[in-house]
């Protein structure tokens, strides 16, 4: 009798063993929500970059490396587990889609170079290396105030080898006029030396000078 009471303590022992790795506090589920789900420097680069390609792509945001490489049909087993675990352990900031199809055209990620512990301040070799031999342009851009959709736009056209068409510069209240003809004179000439009067032309005759001007 006293082996089996030994034995059920022991099995209570055991289960809340068990259950303590499962429960903290007497909570399955010891989380809570983030106060935002971006920081404000990533939030501030998105708002630009909607606003330099809405025109032309689509922008996703935190997208798992996975999400857009997948593997050949390779013999290793090892070798694809190994690679398939670092695709899914890496994001991407930025992916920019093709509107019509969603058909992914580049990958952008933002760099912090002030500090060792900054935003992906080391270049990652194999996500370098994964999108190269993916034919994914890739594009790192600093960290960096004073930003404008304008520059934004030409980094990635020049990334994806496309130009970028600048506007002609605008001036407040003012058009950029052409040459303009000298007034010639409503008064016919009269030859040297001969002093009779000027007749007077009527209105009508006035009026048609003025228009043989206007279309010379």
């Amino acid at each position: 009798m006293e082996f089996v009471l030994l034995l059920i303590l022991l099995l209570v022992i055991i289960v809340a063993m068990v259950a303590s790795r499962f429960i903290d506090n007497g909570n399955p589920f010891p989380v809570q929500k983030k106060t935002t789900l971006f920081s404000p420097v990533e939030r501030s680069f998105m708002l630009l970059l909607e606003k330099a390609v809405a025109a032309d792509y689509k922008v996703l945001n935190r997208v798992k490396l996975a999400d857009v490489i997948e593997l050949k049909n390779v013999a290793n087993a090892k070798a694809r587990n190994a690679t398939l675990a670092k695709l899914n352990a890496k994001y991407l900031d930025f992916v920019l889609c093709d509107p019509t199809d969603m058909s992914i055209v580049a990958v952008l990620d933002l760099v912090n170079n002030s500090n060792k512990d900054g935003h992906k301040a080391v270049p990652d070799w194999f996500v370098n290396g994964t999108l190269d031999a993916a034919g994914i342009p890739y594009l790192r851009l600093k960290i960096q105030a004073g930003y404008t959709p304008a520059d934004i736009q030409a980094a990635i056209a020049a990334r994806l080898g496309k130009t970028v068409v600048k506007p002609e510069p605008m001036f407040k209240g003012s058009m950029k006029k052409g040459p303009t003809r000298p007034v010639r004179s409503l008064k016919p000439a009269t030859p040297s030396g001969n002093n009779l009067p000027v007749p007077a032309l009527s209105h009508s005759q006035i009026k048609a000078q003025q228009t043989a001007l206007i279309q010379a």
